[in-house]
C-alpha cells in the first residue's frame, strides 16, 4: 500500500473513529456509522490540510466513498 494511500485510510478512520484496519475504498456513509454531516466537515479539512490540497464544493459533494475521495485527489496530482 502507498504513503498516500496509507495516509487516507488513516485520515478517514480516525475521523470516522474506526480502526484503520477496517477502511477500504467502498468505505462509505453506508458503512461507516460515524460518517455523518460534522465528520464530512472534518474529514475535508483534514485532508485538505494533509494533501496540500483545496476541494471545490462540487467536488465535496461527490466525496461519497473512500474510492471517490482518492480519485479526486489523483486528479489534484496526489500519487498514489
Amino acid at each position: 500500500m502507498s504513503d498516500n494511500l496509507s495516509l487516507l485510510f488513516n485520515i478517514v478512520a480516525e475521523i470516522m473513529e474506526v480502526d484503520p484496519k477496517t477502511i477500504t475504498e467502498e468505505s462509505s456513509q453506508d458503512t461507516l456509522s460515524n460518517w455523518d454531516s460534522q465528520a464530512m466537515v472534518n474529514l475535508v479539512t483534514a485532508l485538505e490540510s494533509s494533501f496540500c490540497v483545496q476541494f471545490e464544493l462540487l467536488e465535496i459533494t461527490n466525496l461519497l466513498t473512500v474510492g471517490i475521495i482518492k480519485s479526486i485527489l489523483i486528479e489534484k496530482n496526489v500519487q498514489f
